[in-house]
């Protein structure tokens, strides 16, 4: 007994090729298997048909217009690759890890990094002022989630720099982000300087971040004045704390704060 079978014309090459293994797979489970080599050759087929299935989703993702933005990419290249060649290094205090302080494990990333690097950073108080230049982009810091480790500082506005000059507000943090693709997670960030009521140049920033598309999860800010200077760029801050007393939320970034706790700290009167 013979069937016909009619394909439609409107089929395109890739539907076709999809078919065409697809019976393939359907005409050997109704065939024998007695035979190792028949096992053997569906692997193949079942190999074959799934490697392509996801290769051409990834080429339609990536060549995908993005709604309302003609000839513009969904994905982000250069994310996605750095994502794709990640690498670890430790930082404990206690010399168990690669490194016993941030700015080492920083130090040791190169110039103009196209691979994301992410920290781990082990339970403890770093004191350490730390800057995530600009030509570092894809760090990040990933703490304990069960006891997040704190990196501390108590610069302000006033402290005299290297130069000779006042940090000011925005030299003032004890840790600043002027890198991309930014992310940290389960981390304290931490000025512990005190803001007294009517004083100047207090200001007194936690964390700074100029970069653009940062994120930060589950991190807290604790300061007095000026805690989170959230300066430019895109940034996301999801199940985050942040404690201040004086515009302890400030800057010019477009970010989104979801499920986000602040906590009002009163200001030390002045003698």
């Amino acid at each position: 007994m013979h069937t016909a079978c009619t394909m439609s014309s409107s089929l395109s090459p890739t539907q076709m090729l999809l078919l065409l293994l697809s019976l393939c797979i359907c005409n050997i489970s109704l065939a024998s298997s007695s035979s190792s080599e028949d096992g053997a050759f569906r692997r193949w087929v079942s190999w074959n048909v799934e490697n392509y299935r996801r290769e051409t989703s990834l080429n339609a993702m990536l060549t995908a217009g993005a709604p309302g933005i003609p000839g513009k990419k969904v994905v982000d290249w250069k994310l996605w690759k750095a994502e794709m060649s990640k690498i670890r290094k430790t930082v404990s205090q206690d010399g168990t890890g690669d490194y016993r302080t941030v700015s080492e494990a920083l130090n040791s990333i190169p110039a103009f990094n196209t691979r994301r690097v992410i920290l781990v950073i082990k339970p403890g108080i770093y004191r350490e002022k730390i800057n995530v230049p600009r030509h570092m982009s894809f760090v990040t810091f990933l703490g304990d989630s069960t006891s997040p480790p704190t990196i501390t500082g108590n610069d302000t506005a006033s402290v005299t720099g290297r130069g000779g000059t006042p940090l000011k507000t925005f030299q003032s943090a004890t840790v600043a982000v002027d890198a991309d693709y930014f992310v940290a997670i389960n981390v304290k960030f931490e000025n512990t300087a005190p803001h007294e009521v009517g004083s100047l140049g207090e200001q007194a920033v936690a964390l700074r971040i100029s970069g653009t598309k940062a994120a930060f999860y589950n991190c807290s800010f604790i300061g007095n004045q000026d805690t989170l200077y959230d300066h430019k760029g895109l940034h996301y801050f999801n199940n985050c704390f942040i404690q201040g007393s004086v515009d302890f939320i400030f800057g010019y970034g477009r970010s989104l704060y979801e499920v986000l706790s602040c906590q009002f700290r009163p200001s030390v009167l002045g003698l």
